[in-house]
């Protein structure tokens, strides 16, 4: 008790020592639960985010394969490249029958009247052909760029549609399991992980947020939204289809249809092509195609309409407003127009690798990134026609299940992958 006494000031100041390290490596060891915690509830936050993302593409792919027949079909209609073909074919027979007829004649005044009736003949007749291969070569060429750019518009925006919906209801069930952590924390329980990850703030504040009430309690929203896709099947292909129908004239009409050209000279004519589709009033003006895929405002309400299996009055409520505006300064964005012009290059490369076949290169070298062609080719216009023709069906074949060489190509587009990752991941959108 003496040494006790006598140490009384150096004993306190150790027990305080002990317990005040007692007390930090027991709130060290709580704080590192609580991360190792955290950590494992980002983790698992994080890969339940990229398996749902995974899966929304390729919903999105399937949807797509499901759309396609409805917008090209509209399109193969347009351009009616077999009956002006056939037409072509009737013009020649008539002449065929003349020539026989002056052959077999063996009268000297037939002989010297059959020339003139063959010379008017041809004449009319030549006129009308040449004014038939002039029709066949623009709807020809204007059938194969209105399939590529509406199979890049209809994959654009089926992503875009179905990431920014994917993107909202995962951050909705992120809010509900964030409500039923709070709760089970005010009853002594322990939150979700995905609970704890919005406490974290991971989604930025998630409280007071009137917009998810609204959309949690609009089960129709979705279905809305998704309408929206009636545009581009039913309208904004044929504004396209116009766009496009104007840059093929201004770079084929010159192009003479017994002209004969070289894979260069071919290649050149559809990068001009390209270039007046994607900016047909200036070179330097931004790539828009948001008319072609959305509706303006005063005929939102009319797309509505469009649904059947929506019986409630047509109206653009807050959040599918809300939705609408995203929608819109997503497909204004740079970003958008990057990644719909690398999704026509890849569409046009596919179809030039099939061209390439015509001018001498093998099924290999035409499947290759960079066609190997004989330099001095030359390839008279109808045979190139003929070949392009023949792609139409590839472009414009789509049901889900069917293979579609130039979808596939366009799915696998980098730029695509990133773009939708962003859409999925812009989470200052959804709140």
């Amino acid at each position: 008790m003496d040494f006790l006494r006598r140490h009384q000031k150096k004993v306190l100041a150790l027990v305080g020592v002990a317990l005040s390290s007692y007390l930090f490596i027991d709130y060290v060891k709580k704080k590192f639960f609580e991360i190792q915690s955290r950590l494992s509830s980002e983790r698992t936050a994080k890969q339940n985010l990229r398996r749902r993302f995974e899966q929304n593409q390729q919903d999105a792919d399937f949807t797509i394969m499901a759309l396609l027949s409805s917008l090209t079909t509209p399109v193969m209609e347009r351009y009616p490249v077999d009956q002006i073909k056939a037409e072509l074919q009737s013009k020649r027979r008539p002449t065929d029958r003349v020539l026989a007829l002056e052959s077999s004649t063996s009268s000297s005044a037939t002989a010297q009247t059959v020339p003139t009736m063959t010379s008017g003949a041809t004449e009319e007749g030549e006129k009308s052909k040449t004014q038939l291969w002039q029709d066949l070569k623009r709807t020809t060429i204007s059938r194969a760029f209105s399939l590529v750019y509406a199979d890049a518009l209809l994959i654009f925006f089926t992503r875009l549609q179905l990431n920014i919906l994917g993107r909202r209801n995962y951050v909705n069930s992120v809010v509900a399991l964030a409500q039923q952590g709070r709760e089970g924390n005010a009853e002594g329980g322990v939150a979700p992980s995905f609970g704890d990850l919005a406490e974290m703030g991971y989604f930025g504040d998630l409280s007071g947020s009137s917009s998810f009430g609204e959309t949690i309690v609009d089960p129709d929203l979705d279905e809305q939204y998704l309408t929206f896709s009636w545009w581009l099947l039913n309208e904004g292909w044929v504004s396209l289809s116009e766009r496009v129908e104007e840059a093929v004239r201004r770079v084929w009409d010159p192009v003479s249809p017994k002209a004969e050209l070289g894979f260069d000279e071919v290649s050149e004519l559809i990068g001009r092509t390209q270039m007046l589709i994607d900016r047909p009033l200036n070179p330097s003006s931004p790539l828009n195609f948001l008319a072609q895929l959305l509706p303006p405002r005063e005929q939102e309400e009319y797309v509505l309409a469009q649904n059947p299996s929506d019986n409630a009055a047509p109206v653009v409520g807050p959040t599918l407003r809300r939705l609408l505006d995203e929608t819109a300064d997503f497909i204004e964005s740079p970003n958008a127009a990057e990644v719909i012009e690398r999704l026509v290059h890849s569409g046009l490369s596919v179809f030039m690798d099939k061209l390439a076949v015509t001018f001498g290169a093998t099924p290999t070298d035409a499947g290759s990134p960079f066609p190997v062609v004989l330099p001095t080719a030359k390839v008279k216009l109808p045979s190139i026609l003929a070949n392009m023709a023949r792609q139409a069906g590839g472009m414009a074949q789509g049901s889900p299940g069917v293979e579609n060489e130039y979808v596939d190509v366009m799915n696998q587009v980098q730029e695509l992958n990133s773009f939708s990752a962003v859409v999925y991941s812009s989470f200052d959108w959804a709140l």
